[in-house]
């Protein structure tokens, strides 16, 4: 994500609740606090912050700083910022040992991920489970089953069933009733209709903050139908800010419409926007700093790893509007370029209305709304 991202700026009305009259003494006074307010009003817009009627709120954006020499190699440095492998083995057996599985871990297999200092150590077991530990934060991530022929395509389960069972883990896993809540349920299957029974039922179940679900802290099991039982159960826990909605509807188009118009040339045929919940991520700085290689990456196959753009952004989970820009189809039959380059979704934070990331495409429609 490259660009320098310029602050959304609001204009500030100061309202005078009492009329004006004769006195000069009031006059001076008024001419003094308005002079006062101006300065203040300066200084703080300087500082990153906008205001709600009388409330002041500080800007959450910050440029995003490039990551270099990227690698998926575990380093000294990154190292340091994880704890030990043998600190994440015994949390693997001890989550391993409060669920019943087998204990006897035969092999390893930890990773990096390209983009930051964050190792998975995953740990496998004799009996071919493997279990995985966040290294930054030392907590459980994900356990799977990765004995071959544990499926069949041609044994299908009811959702039903698959919701018993998972309900079944969630709670051997140690999660409360009510803590989270069940918001989707997919299935796998010939039709690839995701209703109805399947050979793999996926269920996800989300924390719930008020009438909003943060799918971010979220625990996601697959049910396979042979038997009837665990392919995998994965947590996710990025807390979320819950901000306030200031930003209206409308303005938050006019933002996002007003960031695009520096950098698509393209005519703008639609725009929608939906409240949603999101993670602030780097894709429309990149977007906006170097619109020609952030397509280039996205649609050239193998593009190497190394020459990819990345950046660190703050994991922020936030209420945003995701503002879905459609522009006129003259891709003719270039499919990959309509596919990636038809569309754009602006994230626009509902707080302060600074864009806070973006994705390719209709971002409402490819999460399904939420």
């Amino acid at each position: 994500m490259e660009f320098d991202k310029n602050k959304v700026k609001f204009k500030i009305a100061i309202s005078i609740m009492k009329e004006e009259n004769d006195i000069v003494m009031e006059n001076k006074i008024k001419s003094i606090f308005k002079t006062v307010a101006t300065a203040i009003i300066g200084i703080l817009l300087s500082a990153g912050v906008v205001f709600a009627g009388t409330k002041v709120i500080e800007n959450i954006w910050k440029t995003p700083e490039k990551i270099e020499n990227v690698t998926h190699e575990i380093t000294e440095e990154s190292k340091k910022e994880n704890i030990t492998e043998e600190q994440a083995k015994e949390i693997a057996i001890n989550k391993l040992k409060q669920v019943g599985f087998n204990t006897n871990i035969i092999k390893t297999n930890h990773f990096k991920e390209v983009d930051s200092n964050k190792i998975q150590y995953s740990f496998f077991t004799e009996d071919n489970f493997e279990i995985t530990i966040n290294g930054e934060t030392g907590e459980f991530y994900s356990i799977s089953n990765q004995n071959a022929n544990r499926q069949d395509q041609n044994i299908e389960i009811t959702q039903e069933e698959a919701v018993e069972v998972a309900n079944k883990y969630y709670k051997l896993f140690g999660f409360k009733d009510g803590e989270y809540e069940i918001t989707d349920i997919y299935s796998n299957n010939k039709k690839g209709s995701g209703k109805g029974k399947g050979y793999r039922i996926f269920v996800t179940y989300e924390k719930k903050y008020g009438e909003i679900y943060n799918p971010y802290e979220m625990i996601h099991i697959i049910i396979e139908s042979k038997n009837k039982d665990m392919d995998s159960l994965t947590v996710q826990n990025i807390p979320f800010d819950n901000n306030e909605t200031v930003i209206s509807e409308e303005r938050a188009i006019q933002i996002a419409l007003e960031e695009d118009k520096n950098i698509e040339t393209n005519k703008v045929v639609q725009t929608k926007a939906k409240k949603m919940v999101v993670q602030m991520n780097a894709d429309a700085y990149d977007r906006k700093k170097d619109k020609n290689k952030h397509y280039e990456e996205m649609q050239t196959v193998n593009y190497k790893t190394e020459e990819r753009n990345y950046y660190n952004v703050e994991d922020k989970i936030r209420n945003a509007w995701v503002v879905v820009i459609t522009y006129e189809d003259n891709f003719g039959n270039d499919v990959v370029k309509r596919y990636t380059e038809g569309e754009y979704s602006y994230f626009v934070d509902c707080t302060t209305g600074e864009i806070i990331g973006g994705a390719t495409m209709d971002y409402i429609y490819s999460t399904r709304g939420q």
